[in-house]
């Protein structure tokens, strides 16, 4: 039989593999949600195009992105968005990397006790 601090070990570490195998299943089905969207974004652009899927982006994306010296515009959007994408994943580790040290010094006490 366990003692009760190895049996709270054990169930916070049961806990986190249960709550990590929630967030795969997650980001999975969020994948599958965007590359889903992709396709369709794709086909809806072909179709309005009146092309082929492949052909079509190919021949109209540089037309499209430079109509109308659009192109600051599309710059300005990507330089947006790569920023808050490198801003979410920054935040996103700081706040696991929290998570952890705050578990790590929970069973330090835990231990200690």
């Amino acid at each position: 039989m366990y003692d009760t601090t190895e049996r709270v070990r054990r169930v916070k570490q049961t806990a986190l593999r249960l709550i990590q195998k929630r967030e795969r299943t997650a980001l999975r089905r969020l994948e599958t949600l965007c590359t889903a969207l992709a396709l369709g974004l794709t086909g809806a652009l072909a179709h309005f195009i009146g092309g082929a899927p492949g052909a079509a982006v190919q021949g109209a994306y540089g037309a499209t992105l430079l109509a109308d010296s659009a192109g600051g515009y599309v710059l300005v959007g990507v330089a947006s968005f790569t920023a808050a994408a490198v801003l979410t994943v920054v935040c996103m580790r700081l706040h696991e990397r929290e998570k952890r040290e705050k578990n790590n010094k929970t069973d330090k006490e835990g231990n200690a006790s």
